[in-house]
């Protein structure tokens, strides 16, 4: 079973039973995967919601790259053996930049409800090891998403 925190550094008052509502659609869906990961533990997930200038110093201090995103994932799975510490399973941190996401949203002729789903979903997927290097990648990520992502 995955868990979810929130933490809101943003003026912006989002319901957490819209995010936990996504994970259970996630687990759901990526159960195999899930499992592979987690065995029989519970996995944490913190989901981080910054302005744009926390998500630029992200980008350019871990990814090298000087401006803003929508969305940054860490994956502490693949790069940490905490399958072998007591307790939850840290799965890793999602960062979403909520203006970006307004901007994203209104480019896109959508709510931010559904494109903050987007960016949730996505950082999931990276969390659980995807990644979209190349057409292949994305494309099976993009499959992932929907499959997740409600109608």
């Amino acid at each position: 079973m995955l868990k979810l925190e929130i933490s809101n550094s943003t003026k912006d008052k989002l319901g957490k039973k819209f995010f936990e509502d996504l994970v259970v659609r996630f687990e759901k869906i990526m159960k195999k995967r899930v499992v592979e990961y987690l065995g029989k533990r519970d996995g944490a997930v913190d989901l981080v919601l910054v302005g744009d200038c926390k998500i630029r110093s992200l980008n350019r201090d871990y990814r090298k790259k000087d401006k803003v995103t929508d969305v940054i994932s860490f994956a502490y799975l693949e790069v940490t053996d905490y399958v072998q510490a007591p307790g939850d399973v840290i799965v890793g941190d999602i960062f979403i930049s909520i203006p970006t996401a307004k901007r994203q949203a209104k480019s896109n002729k959508h709510s931010l409800k559904k494109e903050l789903e987007v960016l949730f979903v996505h950082g999931m997927l990276h969390l659980f090891g995807f990644d979209h290097n190349n057409d292949s990648e994305e494309k099976e990520m993009e499959g992932w998403a929907k499959k997740i992502a409600s109608k």
